[in-house]
């Protein structure tokens, strides 16, 4: 459910209601389930991004649907009755895609498509499609077949090798797709190849890193999209890719940060986080974040357009607890302040005193940070 959508259609009940949404691309109807510890705010904000999440993904998010509970039912999730709505609304705008804002049972999943008779995913698969989407590298292709082998494979436990389902559409993309065309135990043999090819690439990264002994190291981290790789590009002369998409960088990228009259430090972009990133996923970018957890200073950026912006900051900062980052020295950057009013950013400044205000596109603060960053590593 988006907050800038055309008004609401209520439905039936008051706990229910979805909003169009338009564009036209594989129609995508969004699921969200709350229950009373969750207010209904969070499950619209949620919704929010899934939609974004699902543009990225190439679908349309054509509609909206959220439901309260105050129990869960272990079979659907939202009910059956509820599910049969569903149907109605999946006939009405020839929905071909239910994408649910968590994470369903291979049963779930089966009921749910009997009684809606619609393709359904969940939230997980759907940001591992996007990962495999936009997987380009060797490496970032072993990370995510890794990740969707890792995700799929206890699903298979008790539906046999029912995989003629990914065949194409959102969520079926990935490097392994075809080699899923197997039976478990190659499947297990498949993932523990995956496994060691990565530890290789590990081992050569940590190779690398010895190489740059001596020269200071700094990791741009934030949640996705707030603009690490313009902020990078900003800082030096490397030409990384920028997207107005999420997750458009997979890999984590190092440029030389040159400040005159002689300062020269290494900084690297790395892969964006978000709200419930599936842990398998994590664990499987190991070798990416690794750049993280070898930097000497992290650079977290923020989207200072953001509604959510303390929600995103500690999002981040969970994400950098789980991969063991949390206690590195951080500076906040807050991006595209060209998008302020001056009283939005006295507000920021107000909020966070030690934090960087710039705008990577214009090139506003950046001179400061790169001061900044130049006397904490060298100290007159």
């Amino acid at each position: 459910m988006c907050a800038k959508s055309p008004p609401k259609r209520q439905l039936s009940s008051k706990e229910n209601f979805y909003i169009p949404i338009s564009e036209k691309r594989e129609k995508v109807l969004l699921v969200g389930v709350g229950d009373k510890t969750k207010e209904r705010w969070e499950i619209v904000q949620s919704l929010e991004e899934l939609a974004n999440l699902t543009k990225t993904a190439g679908g349309e998010a054509v509609e909206s649907f959220i439901q309260m509970r105050e129990k869960f039912n272990p079979a659907t999730l939202i009910g059956t009755g509820k599910a049969e709505e569903l149907a109605t609304i999946a006939k009405e705008f020839n929905i071909e895609l239910l994408i649910f804002d968590c994470e369903l049972s291979t049963a779930q999943i089966r009921n749910i498509e009997e009684i809606v008779g619609v393709r359904t995913i969940d939230r997980t698969t759907l940001i591992l499609d996007i990962f495999a989407k936009h997987a380009k590298t060797k490496e970032a292709k072993l990370q995510v077949e890794l990740a969707q082998l890792e995700y799929r494979f206890p699903r298979l436990v008790g539906i046999g090798l029912e995989l003629s389902r990914l065949g194409g559409g959102i969520g079926t993309r990935g490097p392994g797709e075809k080699k899923l065309e197997v039976d478990r135990r190659r499947i297990k043999e498949r993932i523990s190849t995956l496994k060691n090819a990565l530890e290789k690439v590990e081992r050569s990264k940590e190779v690398q890193r010895k190489g740059r002994i001596g020269i200071p190291r700094i990791a741009v981290v934030g949640y996705t999209n707030a603009g690490k790789s313009s902020l990078v590009n900003a800082m030096t002369k490397a030409r990384l890719l920028t997207a107005d998409y999420l997750f458009s960088t997979l890999d984590s990228n190092t440029s030389v940060l040159f400040v005159p009259p002689k300062y020269k430090m290494l900084i690297s972009d790395t892969v964006g986080f978000l709200k419930n990133l599936p842990h398998n996923l994590i664990a499987s970018f190991h070798a990416t974040l690794s750049e993280v957890l070898d930097a000497e200073i992290l650079i977290h950026i923020v989207d200072a357009t953001a509604e959510d912006l303390e929600s995103k900051i500690i999002t981040v900062e969970k994400v950098l607890e789980e991969i063991n980052a949390h206690e590195k020295p951080q500076i906040l950057v807050f991006n595209k302040i060209d998008r302020l009013f001056n009283e939005e950013k006295t507000r920021i400044r107000e909020r966070y005193a030690k934090g960087f205000l710039v705008s990577a596109k214009e090139g506003a603060g950046i001179s400061e940070l790169k001061e900044y960053l130049k006397n904490y590593f060298f100290p007159s």
